[in-house]
């Protein structure tokens, strides 16, 4: 029974980091899009036309565009990547249960139940944690993106 207590409590862990990650990602994605709504808010409140705005606000405007996408993609991969570690989590609290009762019965049926619920909570995790890379792998994206668009300004 220490195997699947083991693997809740990494993933546990793991998804309280990945919180962080997505409440991170989920703060940045909320500061752009009202940095882009005030882009497009005249002096008095009304609605202005992207083609209207100053050449910088404009530009500004376009690179937030590009990159809502890209940080919106990381967000939704941050959180299939924490719903697949929760997953995991109750299958492997539920494979504990079956442990305790193949035990307490001396059910060898309850058993292989219980080794199949811990082999499936930690491919499940497994999963999890590779869309976490994949989250991470792409998290760069943006901000090359930015860099990239921001060190080519004034050099046309």
């Amino acid at each position: 029974m220490v195997a699947p207590v083991v693997l809740l409590t990494v993933g546990g862990l793991i998804s309280n980091g990945l919180i962080t990650v997505y409440n991170s990602v989920n703060d940045r994605l909320r500061e752009m899009t009202r940095e882009r709504m005030e882009i497009l808010t005249g002096r008095a409140g009304e609605k202005l036309d992207v083609a209207t705005v100053p050449a910088m606000s404009r530009e500004r405007w376009e690179e937030i565009s590009a990159q809502l996408p890209l940080i919106l993609r990381r967000h939704k991969l941050t959180r299939m990547s924490v719903l697949a570690i929760y997953a995991a989590i109750a299958v492997l609290g539920f494979s504990i249960v079956v442990i305790a009762i193949a035990v307490v019965q001396d059910d060898e049926i309850a058993g292989r139940v219980a080794l199949g619920l811990v082999l499936a909570g930690t491919v499940i995790m497994l999963l999890g944690i590779g869309v976490a890379g994949l989250s991470l792998a792409k998290s760069a994206d943006a901000i090359t993106y930015a860099v990239k668009r921001t060190s080519q300004l004034g050099s046309h």
